[in-house]
């Protein structure tokens, strides 16, 4: 099997992101920045063969995933694996983004959020064999990024920006960070 490319979207702004507030699993919609910026980024998937556009069931994922799925001409499944981390008793609050740990110990633990969704990915992967997009959450792809990175980037290390492009190879059964935090494609 050749190598797959997974792109990996961050949604676009709300106005808890504007707050800098921890969103974790609250269903906050986008603001009217963030649906352009959805818009924007799902232009850029317009020539891009995609066979599908997987999403978190968060409503911020998955209208950001539906521009982008009407972009590419592709379909839009939802995986509830894709959705963010839970946050616990930090969830609404205003706190250190980087380390969250500090406020509260009812966080989801960080493997556990990339062992989730590496597996929702790693499925599609296998059965789709072809290209694909994946929207998500910052907490979530940041998780995903550490793992395959081996902690150089992600979780308390970047910072992603909304409707922020991250690409990850597939090959074999293996991840590979490609790019991240990427404007264009």
């Amino acid at each position: 099997m050749s190598g797959i490319t997974i792109y990996l979207i961050r949604h676009g702004e709300t106005a808890w992101n504007k707050e800098s507030r921890i969103q974790g699993r609250e269903d906050i919609p986008l603001c009217a920045e963030g649906l352009e910026q959805a818009r924007v980024t799902a232009e850029k998937f317009r020539d891009v063969p995609l066979a599908a556009v997987l999403t978190s069931p968060l409503s911020r994922a998955e209208t950001t995933a539906r521009f982008i799925g009407e972009a590419a001409g592709a379909p839009v499944y939802v995986e509830p694996d894709l959705t963010e981390r839970d946050f616990g008793s930090v969830s609404g609050k205003v706190v250190d983004i980087f380390n969250p740990e500090k406020y509260a110990g009812d966080l989801e633990p960080l493997d556990d959020v990339a062992a989730r969704a590496l597996a929702v990915l790693g499925r599609y992967a296998r059965s789709l064999r072809a290209d694909f997009a994946a929207v998500s959450h910052g907490g979530t792809i940041n998780a995903v990024l550490r793992a395959v990175s081996k902690g150089e980037i992600g979780s308390g290390k970047t910072r992603l920006i909304n409707a922020g492009i991250n690409v990850l190879a597939w090959e074999d059964g293996i991840f590979q960070v490609r790019g991240y935090n990427l404007e264009t494609l």
